[in-house]
């Protein structure tokens, strides 16, 4: 059985998704100190103007040193209504938008008080997508890089770091984007991106 340690990710990047995909076992940290500007609480998709990252604000508590587990999300400003807007415009004409769109719409209507839960169902509801539903665990607590025998992936995926620390940026190949006649193919973007553009309900 392949088992897998990740960090927790707000639509993560399709690498990130490849790794859950391949694995049988999946399980997210839920117990590290959080890490400001990271895909815990962002996502990179491709728009008009290029590669966009949108953000989840969160509350800052006791900032570096508070458990991801503890982190709420900050809704003082309407960022999911700016978020669907950003995707409807960057997607809306791709292939499969219109398939998928009503079953990811919730994420940007209902709101969920930590952002570790909202991005777990993010990512189920993913997975579910991919017909790879129920593989997911939440760690019980932290453990320092090295401790797991399994593939331990929790920070080898970073927005400053396209290349993933050695993973595929493009795992599933090179695919037609939107804006492809614009910027070329661009990798190592949310899951987002791959599932409308490219993915077969």
């Amino acid at each position: 059985m392949k088992e897998v340690y990740l960090t927790t990710a707000y639509f993560g990047p399709c690498a990130y998704f490849y790794e859950i995909l391949q694995s049988d076992l999946v399980f997210i940290e839920a117990h590290e100190h959080y890490e400001k500007q990271s895909w815990r609480n962002r996502c990179r998709i491709i728009g008009a103007n290029g590669e966009m990252d949108l953000s989840v604000p969160v509350l800052e508590g006791r900032g570096l040193n508070q458990p991801v587990k503890d982190i709420r999300i900050d809704y003082h400003q309407n960022w999911q209504k700016i978020h669907f807007k950003s995707v409807e415009s960057a997607y809306r004409h791709s292939p499969y938008y219109e398939y998928l769109i009503d079953d990811l719409m919730e994420f940007w209507t209902v709101k969920a008080d930590f952002l570790l839960d909202y991005n777990l169902k993010i990512t189920e509801r993913i997975l579910r997508l991919l017909k790879k539903a129920g593989c997911i665990r939440l760690t019980e607590e932290f453990q320092k890089p090295g401790f797991y025998e399994a593939a331990d992936l929790r920070y080898s995926f970073h927005p400053k770091n396209k290349k993933s620390a050695g993973l595929d940026p493009a795992p599933f190949g090179e695919y037609h984007q939107v804006f492809s006649d614009r910027f070329g193919f661009i990798p190592q973007v949310s899951i987002l991106d791959w599932i409308f553009n490219s993915f077969k309900i």
